[in-house]
């Protein structure tokens, strides 16, 4: 499927579309563990103050509190791979782009991607770099993080992730040029 066509060649939107998205993505997975922290962190704090509240007025609100809060904190606890699954599938559909944005154009493109992808590269460094400080971090936020092993682990190799990605999709999207040149 080709996108878009320029005088230049076809596809140089799907390209960016392309490293967008894995960008996104990237910032995506840091705000899912940093959300997914304090949310975690809100419900451990307030579950165990709500269900020794006891009566308020004529409601037992002990009772209530163990009833809605005690799954509310179980799916929050779980959320820790749940987040990382998420990541991870959200990866391989961005690379699943690369079937749907096959580019036959014009070689100069594959330079563009290598550009582009070089780029997004030096970008997960900063973003790694920067989740690696709270990561090693002696506090609370660093003890919190370490329970998400698949998501810290996926955003903390997120450069080299990229740049497999990057050589999968390369590979992938630029698979079909002189393909159709050729006629016996």
């Amino acid at each position: 499927m080709l996108l878009f066509k320029n005088k230049k060649g076809e596809g140089i939107v799907s390209i960016i579309m392309i490293v967008f998205f894995l960008f996104i993505l990237l910032i995506g997975g840091v705000m899912l563990a940093f959300g997914g922290i304090t949310l975690d962190w809100v419900v451990d704090t307030a579950v165990p103050e709500l269900t020794t509240v006891g009566m308020v007025g004529s409601t037992n609100m002990s009772s209530i509190a163990s009833t809605v809060f005690t799954p509310v904190n179980k799916i929050t606890n779980s959320f820790s791979w749940f987040a990382g699954v998420i990541y991870i599938l959200a990866l391989l559909g961005v690379l699943g782009f690369a079937v749907g944005f096959r580019i036959t154009g014009s070689k100069w493109l594959m330079g563009f991607f290598i550009g582009c992808m070089l780029l997004l590269v030096i970008a997960s460094i900063f973003i790694s770099n920067i989740y690696e400080e709270f990561y090693n971090d002696t506090g609370e936020v660093a003890d919190r993080l370490h329970e998400y092993g698949l998501l810290s682990f996926m955003i903390l190799y997120s450069p080299v992730i990229m740049c497999v990605i990057g050589f999968v999709g390369g590979i992938i999207m630029f698979s079909g040029i002189g393909g159709e040149e050729a006629s016996y």
